[in-house]
């Protein structure tokens, strides 16, 4: 009794190889917008919550009938928030540090450092993020800090829209990045897509 092995015939080899370009064609685009998709709302969500904190921050402060320093150090001001101790503004109550500093917590006092203090003091379970400019390490975070002094705006970049040959350093905000500001002395909270 003879054997006899089937195969594809070439014809039907062509027809499998272009219905597989026809779906890599049409999924392949939507993998990436889920992906874009994916990334904005993790902005959204965590300057979302980053400006809600604010407010509450805020509230707190209001609260506390808003408190200005002491006679010994009339610009250190800190609050308890939710049992956490933050650093605020004492003339409009944003918050501006943690408590490990027991230095200047006005706006205009802020930092890089700082920046980073705030976003990790009044979010409960904050994102990871760094201050570092070595690619590897925003690489591992999902934020880059910095500090724009002119603007006294706090930027956490995305580090997923950053470009490794080009990490951002202290000062104006990147076009096409991704990430959301903070502007402690009105403690505004701004998403930027560009």
């Amino acid at each position: 009794m003879a054997q006899h092995n089937n195969g594809f015939s070439l014809f039907e080899m062509v027809l499998v190889v272009i219905l597989l370009a026809v779906v890599m064609s049409v999924a392949v685009p939507q993998f990436m917008n889920v992906k874009e998709q994916a990334h904005s709302a993790n902005i959204d969500a965590v300057a979302g919550g980053f400006a809600s904190a604010v407010g509450f921050v805020r509230g707190q402060w209001e609260l506390e009938a808003r408190p200005k320093g002491s006679a010994a150090s009339r610009f250190v001001t800190y609050i308890n928030y939710g049992g956490v101790v933050v650093g605020v503004d004492g003339e409009t109550g944003t918050p501006t540090s943690d408590e490990t500093e027991q230095k200047d917590t006005r706006a205009l006092a802020m930092s890089s450092a700082r920046c980073q203090q705030v976003l990790n003091v009044i979010l409960q379970d904050a994102p990871s993020n760094t201050l570092s400019s070595t690619v590897s390490e925003v690489k591992d975070v999902r934020f880059l800090v910095r500090y724009d002094a002119d603007a006294l705006q706090c930027i956490y970049y995305l580090s997923h829209s950053l470009d490794a040959e080009n990490i951002p350093k202290n000062g104006k905000q990147l076009i096409d990045t991704k990430g959301f500001s903070y502007f402690p002395k009105i403690g505004k909270v701004q998403i930027f897509k560009s």
